[in-house]
């Protein structure tokens, strides 16, 4: 497997850990005793929403932060050879790429909160 494989997958099962973790903790106001899924109100749906966008956030600039790392690297033990320049060069691109991406879902999550939650009229 590729190591690009490999960290799709890491991620994934690291963002599932994640997103699992606060139903785990839990507790059950349910008198009748059945499982209850999902949120009970819109305010509890944006609540869901940006935490999962938080979340997101947060893993996307430690996995930026890690490949730019990666990427001085390989810079620095390129040696003069052009492929492995070019492969950090590219590497340096794809975490800014992923900074990028990171600040859009921070503005993503406050188009939701201001799209979902609405004031009452006056």
């Amino acid at each position: 497997m590729s190591s690009k494989i490999k960290l799709v997958i890491f991620s994934a099962g690291l963002i599932g850990l994640l997103a699992l973790t606060g139903s785990a903790f839990a507790q059950s106001n349910n008198p009748t005793g059945l499982p209850q899924v999902g949120p009970n109100t819109v305010g509890g749906l944006v609540g869901v929403i940006i935490n999962l966008v938080r979340w997101v956030y947060i893993i996307f600039f430690i996995l930026a932060v890690l490949f730019i790392l990666f990427a001085a690297f390989t810079y620095l033990g390129a040696a003069g050879d052009e492929a492995k320049i070019a492969k950090a060069k590219n590497q340096i691109i794809y975490a800014i790429v992923a900074i990028v991406v990171a600040l859009l879902a921070v503005g993503f999550q406050t188009i939701a909160r201001d799209f979902l939650i609405t004031t009452p009229a006056v």
